[in-house]
């Protein structure tokens, strides 16, 4: 009967360490998947910043740009208005 209940412990103990082993491989397979994931968004992360700031370039030139249309149209209105007084 001791000889039986040790048997039964013994597969018992030896069924939980299997149960272990693939928890424990799935655990590391689920850590491998994350960190690859993390490493793939923090690259993502990293190309969206440097569109970003090239965007924002952009916008910043193109702000200059028209800034210096809006000062030439201003001027040529001037020079619309001072041809038509001479005309007069």
């Amino acid at each position: 009967r001791v000889k039986k209940a040790i048997d039964d412990m013994v597969t018992a103990l030896l069924k939980e360490k299997a149960d272990e082993i693939k928890h424990k491989d799935f655990c590391v397979d689920e850590f491998n998947t994350n960190q690859l994931q993390t490493e793939n968004k923090d690259r993502e992360k990293q190309d969206l910043i440097a569109k970003i700031e090239d965007l924002e370039m952009t916008i910043k030139a193109l702000t200059e740009a028209i800034d210096g249309l809006k000062a030439e149209i201003a001027e040529m209105q001037v020079q619309l208005k001072r041809a038509g007084e001479d005309r007069e």
